[in-house]
């Protein structure tokens, strides 16, 4: 490590860090750095949570936890927002599933893949295609369905309602009005989804963000728990992720005995999928210190 890196592993336990710079000046080495730090300071691993925006933006972070040379006791998490929501809603559940309207809130959730929830959205959308919905659209069935279901996504990582997915998209659309019927079909099929998944106990990635966003955050049993549950904070590649995550952490900072926060002043390539870095970085307002890495230490 050099002494940039070192200046941030040594922060005191009760510090909140934003760290930016460009790709490859070291950040997340040195947030393993102070992973690694923590744990062999003390700090139990279950209380450590380490935040990515995406699995694949964790495997740095999963090989080092893979070190046999750590402290014995419980592991840190690496989550997602998704998985973390996800885990939220299973442990919770009972405390959200009749507010969020779902048919039988007496019997266990259903998570759905990625693959499982376009499975169910060619079964409802294949009649409205029957009957002439979308008609004129040449894509892939398969890129259809996949395509609804982004749109889903894409209400719950933002933060607006489903049902405002018709409008939104009328609104951007400056082509021949004939071609604004194609987005009331989407909306349709959306809404068709979603009141599917309540009424049969699904949850799809874009309602286990809702029912975990309206329901579950707001609650004092389940704000508690994560507050209790998890004290210390590595939160890498912020500005890859969404700004529903940036504003479940602009809450949840002001509770964290630590906090380092890992901003990468050059990238936010993900933002056609919702990624905000405008949102990540004014987390940086929120944090008690700031320090840049400005030299890349690779080719």
């Amino acid at each position: 490590l050099n002494a940039a890196q070192r200046s941030i592993v040594k922060k005191p336990a009760n510090t909140s860090v934003f760290l930016e710079g460009p790709a490859g000046s070291g950040k997340t080495t040195a947030g393993i750095a102070r992973l690694q730090h923590l744990l062999n300071a003390g700090v139990t691993g279950s209380s450590i949570l380490i935040l990515v925006p995406q699995r694949t933006l964790g495997a740095p972070y999963a090989d080092a936890l893979r070190n046999p040379g750590l402290p014995p006791g419980g592991l840190p998490s690496l989550l997602t927002v998704g998985g973390l929501a996800q885990r939220m809603v299973e442990l919770f559940w009972p405390l959200a599933a009749e507010a969020a309207g779902f048919a039988y809130p007496n019997q266990p959730p259903i998570f759905l893949t990625m693959e499982t929830a376009q499975y169910y959205m060619a079964r409802l959308v294949q009649p409205m295609l029957e009957e002439g919905a979308f008609d004129g659209v040449t894509i892939e069935r398969n890129r259809l369905f996949s395509q609804i279901l982004d749109n889903l996504n894409k209400a719950a990582v933002v933060g607006f309602p489903y049902t405002e997915i018709g409008p939104r998209l009328k609104s951007a659309w400056s082509g021949e009005p004939t071609q604004l019927r194609i987005y009331e079909d989407a909306q349709a099929c959306a809404t068709r989804f979603r009141e599917y998944c309540l009424a049969h106990n699904l949850l799809d990635f874009s309602l286990q963000l809702d029912v975990f966003r309206q329901y579950l955050w707001p609650n004092a049993s389940c704000h508690t728990y994560l507050l209790e549950t998890f004290q210390h904070l590595i939160y890498d590649n912020i500005e890859e992720d969404t700004p529903v995550a940036h504003d479940l952490l602009q809450d949840w900072l002001p509770h964290l005995r630590s906090a380092l926060l890992i901003y990468d002043s050059e990238a936010g390539y993900r933002s056609f999928l919702g990624a905000d870095p405008q949102s990540a970085y004014a987390l940086k307002e929120h944090c008690q210190e700031h320090a840049a890495f400005a030299r890349s230490l690779v080719s």
